[in-house]
């Protein structure tokens, strides 16, 4: 017997959240696997979990935020089945690849016209926690609040690593900057 599956307002509510963060889901898994077949998996498997547990978004809490706690979950699980320790990728490893598919994961704009080898550095020279949540805010555009949701920090946690972020981002890119002929 098939069964019929009535779509509610939620439900197309929930498909357009989807569809409009599937390349920001994918970025962010790629980042944080390394590897662009695994990230199409866990992505998949996000989607999947989304659409089985969609009654269980808290009302007033952020869609997206829990989208990428969501994510951020299956990556450590996924993690965890196979034996290894998370690690992300750093942006380094991105710059050198001839992965094509490695080139969808990010945007393509920003390593060709923002990022050279000296921003590459600094970033991968932040610690991961800051660089994850400067990526998290800066280019994938989340705000404080669902950062803390998906990273499970506290809303001062998250502002105090994105200010120290920023700050020794600023500090790595100085001398740079100087030499360019930028006066500060």
């Amino acid at each position: 017997m098939i069964g019929i599956w009535t779509l509610t307002a939620e439900d197309h509510d929930i498909a357009h959240l989807l569809l409009g963060e599937l390349d920001a889901l994918y970025r962010t898994a790629r980042y944080l696997t390394g590897d662009a077949h695994v990230a199409e998996d866990i992505v998949q498997d996000v989607v999947v979990k989304v659409l089985k547990h969609r009654a269980k978004v808290r009302p007033g809490s952020s869609a997206r935020a829990w989208l990428f706690a969501i994510l951020r979950n299956t990556v450590i699980d996924y993690f965890r089945r196979q034996g290894r320790q998370f690690r992300t990728i750093g942006l380094d490893d991105l710059s050198e690849s001839n992965d094509p598919l490695l080139y969808d994961a990010v945007d393509a704009q920003v390593l060709n016209s923002v990022l050279d080898a000296e921003i590459e550095e600094a970033l991968n020279r932040l610690p991961e926690e800051m660089r994850l949540a400067v990526l998290l805010a800066d280019v994938e555009g989340l705000s404080y609040k669902e950062i803390a949701e998906v990273l499970q920090w506290p809303p001062g946690t998250v502002m105090s690593r994105l200010y120290r972020g920023r700050q020794k981002l600023r500090q790595y890119l100085r001398e740079y900057a100087q030499r360019l002929g930028y006066r500060l």
